[in-house]
């Protein structure tokens, strides 16, 4: 393991530090990456500089957009990249894997092109068949079927496999771990297990430990298919409750989050905050509009976030309006996971929204950030997830643009985006989403402009990073 920093901003380095443990962090271009990114330059304000544990291969060569994006990095930032091992039982998956693919290619090829084809035909039925996630309440063990087995094999997995990283984070903290300069251990979860390597980093060397929690753990709301085992939940409950107990200081994302962690640990009430990511201040790219309406989504379409009621909706408009593909558009970008058993097109095409919808991969951040400059309309999707907040909402806000969150009446989206002119819609309530693309429409013909939402300071990352460094110093 490498004593030196895999990166490091080039600057003098202030006196007091934080360790910060986050598995997402840049040059990671996940989403979870963001929020220390920006909360880094408010660390820095206030006189700490950042000691960062975070996963990647040191050996990896970084990019220039990577290099580009850490070098923006305040002043005092050190990057410690810790890669993870393989466990035995991902080496054995791997092994028999290379073990198929060689007997495979033994086969003859008529016999392997009848199991292509019956294999393409069970995957596309089980795929129409499966939801990609499930909520928590009908997650049952189902050990009568070989998938209720792996679904607790991967659920043990999972845990399994940050576990382990985070027991090498902790033994690497101890070497880097200064007792008069690093004044407290920070962890960034999910995933969440990065939580067992500040509690095992503070109770190894007694610094305070904040556990910063960007989504929930044991209160999640669904899981992907795969892991959707009780036992999942069972792990959740036992490692978040020894973080939780260790912490000096838990911050939830959503004030729903927070009060439902309240209610889990009553006697640590007055210890557990809300801290939401909050809107940044840092240039955006102009926008480059014609006269098309376009309705943009940017991000990761997953669990239950589903759009077919959107592309329902807009079927009807472009239909009952004799829209052309020059009139109307739906664009999308990011990975995006089958929608209820069909790709995202064949969707579309169900409504008669082939010509009128885009599709394309993930963008590095800046070119996102033009795509959503360049829409009319931008839409979040929460699925039935109630607690949380999809941390684009608060990117979508800093727009000139109509806000569309599908999104539960009482949802912690709902109670973020109230008051505002952020058009909040069930997420599958079809009339209630036409009635708001015809009214915006409307206003689109009419030339007028949409206007950002982020305008009040209650929703800048400011506000929210004050709160948080108030309530670290309160406790350092």
């Amino acid at each position: 393991m490498l004593n030196n920093a895999y990166f490091e901003t080039a600057d003098a380095y202030p006196h007091r530090r934080l360790l910060l443990v986050s598995y997402h962090f840049p040059p990671d271009a996940a989403i979870g990456a963001r929020r220390w990114e920006k909360l880094a330059h408010y660390a820095a304000e206030r006189g700490w500089g950042l000691d960062v544990l975070t996963h990647r291969d040191p050996r990896k060569a970084l990019t220039d957009v990577e290099r580009a994006r850490l070098c923006r990095l305040p002043a005092g930032v050190r990057v410690y990249a810790i890669p993870s091992s393989p466990l035995v039982s991902e080496r054995l998956e791997h092994w028999a894997l290379r073990m198929r693919q060689r007997a495979q290619r033994f086969t003859s090829a008529s016999d392997a092109n009848q199991r292509r084809t019956s294999t393409s035909a069970g995957i596309s039925a089980t795929t129409e068949a499966a939801p990609s996630s499930i909520a928590r309440e009908a997650i049952r063990w189902q050990l009568q079927s070989p998938r209720g087995w792996m679904r607790m094999y991967w659920a043990w997995l999972e845990f399994a496999k940050i576990e382990a990283w985070a027991r090498d984070v902790a033994r690497f903290a101890e070497a880097i771990v200064q007792p008069d300069v690093h004044e407290a251990v920070v962890t960034s979860g999910p995933p969440h297990m990065s939580h067992d390597a500040g509690r095992r980093i503070s109770e190894r060397t007694g610094l305070p430990f904040v556990m910063d929690m960007r989504d929930p753990w044991r209160h999640v709301e669904r899981l992907s298919e795969a892991t959707a085992s009780p036992l999942w939940l069972q792990l959740a409950d036992r490692h978040e409750a020894r973080a939780v107990n260790r912490a000096a200081l838990v911050v939830a994302n959503t004030e729903l989050s927070c009060q439902a962690l309240q209610r889990s640990y009553p006697s640590r009430r007055d210890d557990i905050i809300t801290a939401m990511n909050g809107v940044d201040d840092d240039p955006l790219p102009a926008p480059r509009r014609g006269k098309r309406f376009v309705i943009a989504h940017a991000g990761t379409v997953y669990l239950d976030r589903d759009p077919r009621a959107l592309f329902q909706a807009a079927g009807r408009v472009v239909r009952g309006l004799a829209l052309t593909p020059d009139d109307f558009g739906l664009e999308f970008i990011g990975e995006m996971e089958a929608v209820g058993g069909f790709p995202i097109l064949e969707v579309a095409a169900q409504e008669g929204l082939v010509q009128y919808v885009r599709t394309g991969p993930p963008r590095p951040h800046p070119e996102a950030m033009q795509f959503m400059a360049d829409a009319t309309m931008l839409v979040t999707m929460s699925g039935t997830n109630r607690t949380a907040i999809p941390a684009k909402t608060f990117e979508c806000m800093r727009f000139d643009a109509w806000l569309l969150a599908l999104s539960a009446p009482g949802s912690a989206t709902e109670l973020l985006l109230r008051g505002t002119e952020a058009d909040v819609v069930a997420p599958k309530d079809v009339d209630g989403i036409e009635a708001v693309l015809r009214h915006r429409y409307a206003q689109h013909v009419a030339g007028e402009q949409p206007i950002r939402i982020a305008a009040d300071a209650r929703f800048s990352r400011a506000t929210q990073a004050r709160i948080l460094f108030d309530a670290i110093e309160d406790r350092v």
